[in-house]
């Protein structure tokens, strides 16, 4: 489950503490940052609360190697697309309402 929160900086600070890790990706689209620390995604507004609608209902991200074959299966098998196929800053995703109510996010990251 995404972090979202609004006081972001002190929150990825919280987090390096209780992993002993640091920032492993740093991103932002969509008017929200994202840093990401061992396994746990930290979201955050940067242009507004507005901005956190949509990755406030997010129950999970999940991060697969072949976004197509999810794709594939996903838009006719969930209860509803949010967001399709799309380009984000850290590769492609899509986030759906799947049928059992859970909404999540597929994200292939970019490669390097």
């Amino acid at each position: 489950m995404p972090i979202v929160i609004e006081n972001f900086e002190s929150t990825v600070e919280f987090y390096k503490k209780i992993t002993g890790q640091g920032v492993s990706i740093t991103a932002s689209h969509d008017g929200y940052q994202l840093k990401m620390v061992d396994r746990f995604v930290i979201l955050g507004s940067v242009t507004g609360p507005e901005a956190l609608e949509i990755p406030r209902l997010v129950d999970a991200i999940f991060v697969v190697d072949d976004l197509g074959a999810y794709w594939e299966i996903l838009e006719k098998d969930s209860k509803r697309v949010i967001i399709p196929v799309n380009r984000v800053s850290t590769g492609i995703r899509f986030i759906v309402e799947q049928n059992d109510g859970k909404v999540i996010e597929y994200l292939q990251l970019d490669e390097g």
